[in-house]
């Protein structure tokens, strides 16, 4: 008696469909005979739901879309790891190379980003130079800092025009998530590492103790 759903997505030709499998027949000694198909296509659902949780410039998830995934995360329990980051001397760039370079620093992070997170791992763009990923199933904190490591090295970037010429680097704040903090205690932990990078070198990571626990 159970209705069935199938989605179906074909990225080439950017199509969405649902289709519903209906039982609605049975012989005699009680086996399926006939059902009904019901097929929708849902591109267009897709397509608003993309623009609704979608960074505009860099094509991350925004503000909205991790906020709601963190409080999915807050009511399950779940574990995970989240990374804060925003980008060194990214005022610079605005400044002396001008808004268009720095639309390109902000689109280069989201591609880079895009590149070393796995299927399984968000990221996302939470305004100006801030940006945030999620991290599912780390194996051991080495493998967090090499992962650290490896943004690191990736968005530590030179730009240039005639005049001027801006290093741009990372800080990243690290939040083991135990399951169940508030949003408030994630990122108020996640925000106390970053700016002790800042504080002390840039272009690095720091570790918080967790999120429901000052970072020392």
């Amino acid at each position: 008696d159970d209705i069935f759903k199938i989605e179906y997505y074909n990225r080439s030709i950017d199509t969405y469909l649902v289709m519903h499998v209906v039982p609605v027949e049975w012989d005699s000694e009680h086996e399926l005979e006939k059902v009904m198909l019901i097929a929708q296509d849902i591109g267009q659902k897709h397509e608003l739901e993309n623009l609704a949780n979608t960074d505009g410039l860099t094509g991350l998830y925004n503000e909205r879309y991790f906020n709601s995934i963190l409080h999915k995360k807050e009511l399950q329990k779940l574990p995970f790891i989240l990374f804060y980051l925003d980008l060194d001397h990214f005022k610079e760039v605005n400044d002396q190379l001008g808004h268009m370079a720095g639309d390109q620093v902000l689109q280069e992070t989201g591609l880079i980003l895009k590149s070393v997170v796995r299927s399984t791992d968000l990221s996302g763009r939470l305004g100006g130079d801030e940006f945030v990923l999620f991290i599912q199933n780390a194996a051991d904190r080495r493998g967090l800092e090499r992962c650290a490591e490896k943004l690191v090295s990736a968005l530590n970037r030179t730009f240039s025009s005639t005049e001027y010429s801006v290093t741009v680097s990372a800080s990243i704040g690290i939040v083991p998530v135990q399951g169940g903090e508030s949003f408030a205690q994630l990122y108020e932990a996640a925000d106390k590492a970053l700016y002790e990078v800042k504080r002390t070198r840039r272009n690095g990571y720091q570790f918080a103790a967790s999120a429901a626990e000052p970072v020392l």
